[in-house]
């Protein structure tokens, strides 16, 4: 099933583009709102529904006792010989979509990855020991998040993520040089920096000074943030520079 949306994606991308000399006359701006476009049009023909599987959701049903992780078995699910007791022992059952997702694949692995991460923060890592291993996602927790980044033209690279919030702490201080590169491209040195969990690792970021938070996560909550990361082969600054590849938290969303 998933060849099959990959094809059709490819179909309805190739429909709607012009031609490829048209597409290399559009600015990186343009090219991202036809992006957009596509995707949103591909959704719509595989009747996906991403935003009922939105990390926010998942927030919602862990709160209420009701998490489950997201599969597509198949045509024929499949079953696992005590799978029954992975809910019984963390809490967290299964929903197979068999062969028709309600979801597209990445939104899998994003609302599988927060309910991952709320069992790391309730059980460790016992229940990988115990999960099924077809999980989409799976092969990706635990794994670094930020070392395979795709800059921009200006070597900036934007993502928004879900992730547990640990604490708020005092940031790190800035050596001379590195000290003139966050005050140029940010306009001041951040004093706090906020240390989170995602995909089972801990990360400790720098918020920007013009973050405008207006009260503190909860202990453990999943927030929603957004960070920006510079790219040292194209903005100089020392590799001694925490957390490298430099980045800053422009916005947090309390996802309530």
């Amino acid at each position: 099933m998933t060849t099959l949306y990959k094809i059709l994606t490819l179909c309805i991308g190739f429909a709607l583009s012009n031609n490829l000399w048209a597409q290399s006359q559009l600015t990186y701006c343009e090219k991202q709102v036809e992006h957009d476009s596509i995707v949103v049009d591909v959704l719509r023909v595989l009747e996906l529904n991403d935003d009922a599987y939105s990390a926010k959701i998942a927030k919602e049903k862990w709160q209420s006792g009701e998490a489950k992780l997201l599969l597509q078995g198949g045509i024929a699910p499949v079953a696992y010989i005590g799978q029954e007791q992975f809910k019984e022992k963390f809490g967290v059952d299964y929903d197979d979509f068999g062969c028709i997702a309600h979801c597209s694949e990445r939104q899998m692995e994003e609302y599988n990855i927060v309910i991952m991460d709320y069992l790391t923060v309730k059980f460790g890592n016992e229940w990988r020991n115990h999960i099924r291993k077809d999980i989409p996602g799976l092969n990706k927790y635990g794994t670094e998040a930020f070392k395979k980044i795709s800059y921009d033209y200006n070597g900036i690279a934007t993502l928004i993520i879900s992730v547990i919030y640990n604490s708020l702490e005092k940031s790190v201080g800035f050596d001379s040089k590195d000290s003139t590169f966050v005050k140029e491209n940010i306009g001041c040195e951040p004093t706090t920096s906020l240390d989170f969990l995602y995909r089972g690792i801990e990360y400790y970021v720098p918020i920007s000074c013009n973050t405008d938070m207006k009260e503190p996560p909860s202990e453990n909550e999943l927030i929603e943030i957004t960070i920006k990361f510079y790219d040292p082969k194209r903005v100089r600054y020392s590799k001694d520079q925490k957390p490298y590849p430099f980045s800053i938290i422009e916005n947090i969303n309390l996802l309530r």
